[in-house]
């Protein structure tokens, strides 16, 4: 593993930036050699062509015919660009790469040919993303935060919108770089021509916040806690030594009961936080303002009390007097706002399946959607996160109450928390880090009482990637590709363990209309075995855990256990047969009709058998907007809910979930889509729950 503290004063500070753009440049590859078959032959301008051939971009064109793809690789970024393929070129012009030279050496007309390479490698492949078989980013495309695949450096790129003194929309890419001209369409791929180099930040996250004019007060916080050493993670470098790259199956790629496949090409470590700009912790907790001087706070002793005495108040029972401990008010204040994932800000919530959404029009919300995260620190506490029509942005610890009866529409009847709001980008700051984002919010957040009591008293489902961090981090989960499967190797996941005849595949089923809550599954194959823990629930009291439960004649039967001693787990039940059919009497299901009582009775045969139907909230969808609930699927498709376990959980608990296969059949399968974890409250009490 990679542990980088970046200690840069300068953004352009010379031998940081060179070492760190060559280190991470050095990491990512498209291809070791491009194919010459894949090269164009007929009339036409490739990427390359057009900026070898356009007299503004003849020092792009010359770096790109410098860089190698990889350190194991001849081929250089030109060949590459003037292959088949699909690219988005964000072109800088001579003049923006003279500009960047000349202030990054402090020289006037720097000379070009004498870059060093791992310069020309930042300067390149920052500038380019490889879409694969996806196509390539036009600017009507473009939605405000980062877009969703990375650039050859693996580093996500940020579009924004600013205003020009004529009132026309500017694009930026970075906030530094204009777009000029937009969308040059060339055979394969998309150019945007811009007016200054992509320079991206290589600040690990504490540091950049600490950097930051206006987080100090949260960046000392970090500090003085010791989580900014707990966010210094950006690559596992034993994976890239010992591991063959996405694609390269000849060296190792996923193995599934003879199926060979790509797996993961790095396997980065990333974080996200939740700042407060200091003018809200002066505007609502009344924390003095810092007072600059050359450029150092000089009040930091005074903001630090003022902050400390605030937090010993929302966390009372946290009485340790060392800022570093878990059981620290200001500890506890800290670790509530990060989370171990890199997440670009459209993530942040996932908007795929729910009714009424549409995923090609993706500016258009329906009705609210929402994730569930666990923080880090202790004690394990979650986030809520949702957004939708009515939310008015991304708003963290939101609570309303719904229409959601059977011929209701999901909308909000009343809203009495609205929930703290997370803004798009912190001005004209930069907010992307080396390993992660920072996103600023317009209130205080913290874990008050209401939290667990009323805003996660409620019946909380999960997609099973939300309790997988390093699909996130690693822009696998939500991919915008079809690829069928993308094994993932034991030691890649963290909080999952598997023996090594179990086969763990992710399926993200981009854009087909399988009636999959997120449009995505995961399937494990093999005589499999493993265990995942979940997440904590937020308070101690009666719950049931839940998993959909598909019935396909070509899936598995297993054994499920629970408890906390992940070595000591015991059987719940009977062994889950996946294979068996919803008109099965031992399930009961039977068609909704325009009869809600008829409707309410089947829904009551049927969790006295262990079961529900599937949810009203979410349907398949190919991209236009959904109209079929998941609930209403029928045919040879038909998905249920499984009451695994009901009984008394507390957050104070860790809880693991161990299945076991017990069929001799090595191909049949486990399918994991979405589990719940659902309060007595919401199950047993005066109103049955709602079909959502």
């Amino acid at each position: 593993m990679l542990y980088i503290r970046c200690i840069m004063k300068s953004y352009h500070s010379i031998a940081i930036a060179i070492l760190l753009s060559g280190l991470i440049a050095s990491l990512a590859s498209c291809k070791d050699e491009v194919d010459e078959s894949d090269l164009f032959t007929f009339t036409g301008e490739t990427a390359y062509s057009y900026l070898q051939n356009n007299e503004d971009f003849t020092d792009f064109a010359y770096i790109l015919s410098r860089v190698k793809l990889s350190k194991r690789s001849q081929s250089t970024i030109s060949e590459l660009l003037s292959a088949r393929g699909n690219y988005t070129v964000f072109a800088p012009t001579n003049e923006a790469i003279e500009h960047f030279l000349d202030s990054v050496y402090e020289t006037k007309n720097f000379d070009l040919t004498q870059i060093p390479d791992s310069m020309a490698e930042a300067i390149a492949k920052n500038s380019l993303i490889d879409h694969k078989e996806q196509p390539s980013y036009l600017s009507t495309t473009f939605v405000t935060g980062a877009l969703g695949k990375t650039n050859m450096n693996s580093r996500y790129i940020q579009i924004d919108y600013d205003n020009a003194p004529d009132g026309s929309l500017i694009t930026l890419v970075n906030l530094r770089s204009r777009i000029i001209t937009p969308d040059i369409e060339v055979i394969n791929g998309v150019i945007h021509t811009i007016d200054h180099v992509i320079d991206m930040s290589a600040s690990t996250l504490p540091d950049l916040i600490k950097q930051t004019e206006n987080t100090r007060i949260f960046g000392k916080l970090l500090e003085l806690t010791g989580w900014d050493d707990s966010m210094l993670l950006y690559i596992d470098q034993a994976y890239e030594e010992y591991h063959a790259p996405m694609g390269n199956i000849d060296k190792g790629g996923g193995y599934a009961e003879g199926e060979m496949g790509p797996t993961p090409e790095h396997h980065f470590y990333g974080y996200t936080a939740f700042v407060e700009p200091d003018s809200i912790f002066v505007e609502k907790w009344g924390i003095p303002a810092p007072i600059i001087v050359n450029g150092n706070v000089q009040n930091y002793d005074e903001i630090i009390a003022a902050c400390t005495k605030k937090c010993k108040e929302v966390y009372p029972n946290a009485t340790d007097e060392d800022l570093t401990s878990t059981r620290n008010a200001v500890n506890q204040f800290v670790s509530y706002h990060l989370l171990p994932e890199r997440i670009i800000y459209n993530l942040l919530v996932v908007h795929k399946t729910e009714m009424g959404y549409a995923w090609k029009s993706p500016d258009i919300l329906s009705i609210n959607a929402w994730e569930y995260y666990e923080t880090m620190g202790y004690p394990r506490r979650i986030i809520k996160i949702t957004e939708g029509a009515q939310t008015k942005g991304k708003r963290i610890n939101r609570h309303s109450t719904y229409n959601n009866g059977f011929f209701d529409k999901y909308d909000e009847a009343s809203c009495d928390r609205p929930g703290i709001k997370i803004l798009e980008n912190n001005g004209g700051l930069v907010s992307n880090a080396l390993n992660g984002f920072y996103y600023t919010l317009d209130d205080i957040l913290v874990y008050d009482e209401d939290v667990p009591n009323k805003v996660l008293n409620e019946r909380m489902r999960y997609d099973f990637t939300a309790i997988c961090p390093d699909l996130m981090t690693n822009g696998i989960r939500q991919m915008d590709q079809n690829d069928p499967w993308i094994p993932i190797l034991p030691g890649y996941l963290k909080n999952w363990w598997y023996n090594e005849d179990t086969y763990w595949r992710y399926a993200p089923y981009y854009s087909t209309s399988i009636a999959n809550y997120q449009c995505d599954e995961i399937n494990i194959l093999g005589q499999y075995d493993f265990i995942f823990r979940l997440p904590p629930v937020p308070y101690d009291g009666t719950w049931e855990f839940r998993i959909c439960a598909p019935e396909i004649s070509h899936f598995g039967m297993f054994q499920v256990y629970l408890g906390t001693d992940r070595n000591n787990l015991m059987p719940i039940g009977l062994p889950l047969d996946f294979r068996l059919p919803s008109s099965n009497p031992k399930i009961g299901w039977v068609m909704d009709t325009n009869d809600i009582d008829y409707n309410r009775e089947v829904d009551k045969t049927m969790r006295n058998h262990g079961y529900m139907k599937n949810t009203m909230h979410d349907g398949p969808t190919s991209g236009s907007a959904v109209n079929v609930s998941m609930r209403a699927q029928n045919g040879d498709y038909i998905r249920l809910r499984k009451i695994i376990y009901n009984g008394r959980m507390t957050p104070e608990e860790t809880y693991y979930v161990r299945i076991k296969s017990v069929l001799e059949n090595t191909r049949t399968c486990c399918m994991l889509d979405f589990f719940e974890l659902v309060p007595k409250s919401v199950y047993g009490g005066e109103e049955m729950e709602d079909p959502w």
